[in-house]
């Protein structure tokens, strides 16, 4: 993908550096007010406002506006209730702190969870870490299902960000330690010669045959979710991709799960742009990406497709195409959208924003899809005053 969005830019400033490091310390500081969406999005948030900047020019006029929602982030979140100081330290190796905090995270024991996080995230190196809690993460829905896009992101944004700034996130986690998607955990473990999933014709011809279900009476993630797993849509019709041995050519499933989600941005319910359209790419290409990084390609793919078909079933009011077109790029360029997305004070804007460059770039034949995609979600926006963010 050769757009502006992504050619090799200047390395952050010292002071925006410095900047970073700073609002990395505060976010990663557990605070006592109940849980919000600004409290629950804010590492989140930080590491895609990160990602954003390190896409921006450096004389980019917008530039300072970005710095500043950094900024506003990092003072916000401190005035979120009282912080929760760190757990002193633990003996014991690294693997032994990564095996009590996996335990703990079993168990839904929030102080035995950031005991471990304090002693295991800061003593582990980034890729290490996302290998130790991609497993516990990927099926939960609890912190909204979000943890995987901090991992994800943790990943992706260049600048070399702590993991301790999910320390917040694994006690929302383990607060909610039972809410977690299952149906697939027979058919993911199953022994097989290959690690892979059906076709990506197969997971369009799913999602065009998943039924209408609408709002289970709320948009939060574990009664949307939960609606795909309990109703048994699910494992009807996601068992046979999730059992079958890895297709042969054509773009990954993770490739067409962002397409159909790009598809229903552009195409679908508009009303559902800012927290449903978003998170349908968010979500599941968080937990694609981790895919083979402490998880299986299975397991990912089974619970990102359920993502993308609770929002589908919840949501869907277009029925989806036999095919779906990369299409053609819009008039918006990616520097204009970074920059609207890098200057605006919506988290979930921010994130998909980045998720949708993060797309065109791994599925480029689509990056006009994608970026047809973003610049919807910015109307939706630029047309309505700011709201509270739901979760």
């Amino acid at each position: 993908m050769t757009t502006t969005a992504t050619r090799q830019r200047p390395p952050l400033q010292p002071a925006e550096l410095a900047l970073i490091a700073d609002a990395a310390a505060a976010v990663a500081v557990p605070r006592t007010a109940p849980v919000s969406s600004f409290v629950l999005h804010a590492p989140l948030e930080l590491l895609a406002r990160v990602g954003l900047l390190e896409l921006l020019p450096a004389s980019h006029a917008v530039r300072s506006a970005a710095v500043g929602r950094i900024e506003a982030l990092r003072d916000r979140y401190a005035t979120a209730g009282e912080p929760i100081p760190a757990q002193a330290s633990l003996p014991g190796t690294p693997d032994d702190h990564a095996g009590a905090l996996l335990r703990a995270l079993h168990a839904g024991d929030v102080e035995a969870v950031d005991r471990a996080a304090c002693a295991v995230l800061p003593a582990v190196a980034p890729a290490r870490g996302v290998e130790v809690l991609a497993a516990p993460l990927v099926p939960s829905l609890a912190a909204a299902g979000h943890a995987p896009i901090g991992l994800h992101l943790l990943t992706r944004v260049g600048v070399g960000i702590p993991l301790m700034v999910l320390r917040p996130t694994l006690r929302h986690v383990a607060s909610n330690a039972g809410w977690k998607l299952t149906w697939f955990e027979k058919v993911a473990a199953a022994d097989r010669e290959e690690d892979g999933v059906g076709s990506e014709h197969d997971v369009l011809a799913v999602m065009r045959s998943a039924p209408h279900l609408g709002r289970p009476g709320s948009d939060f993630i574990f009664p949307l979710m939960s609606q795909a797993e309990d109703s048994g849509h699910a494992a009807r019709l996601l068992a046979p991709l999730v059992a079958a041995p890895q297709a042969g050519a054509g773009p990954a499933p993770a490739a067409e799960l962002s397409r159909i989600a790009a598809w229903s941005m552009v195409h679908d319910d508009p009303g559902q742009a800012p927290y449903g359209w978003s998170h349908a790419l968010t979500m599941p290409q968080a937990v694609m990406s981790l895919a083979g990084r402490g998880v299986s390609a299975r397991v990912a793919f089974a619970v990102a497709a359920t993502y993308l078909l609770g929002f589908r079933m919840a949501h869907g009011l277009t029925a989806l195409p036999a095919e779906i077109g990369p299409g053609r790029a819009p008039s918006a360029g990616w520097e204009e959208l970074v920059s609207y997305a890098a200057a605006h004070d919506d988290a979930h804007l921010v994130k998909y924003t980045l998720a949708a460059v993060h797309a065109a770039t791994d599925d480029p034949e689509f990056a006009p899809l994608y970026a047809a995609a973003a610049p919807h979600l910015c109307e939706w926006w630029a047309a309505r005053p700011p709201a509270q963010q739901p979760l």
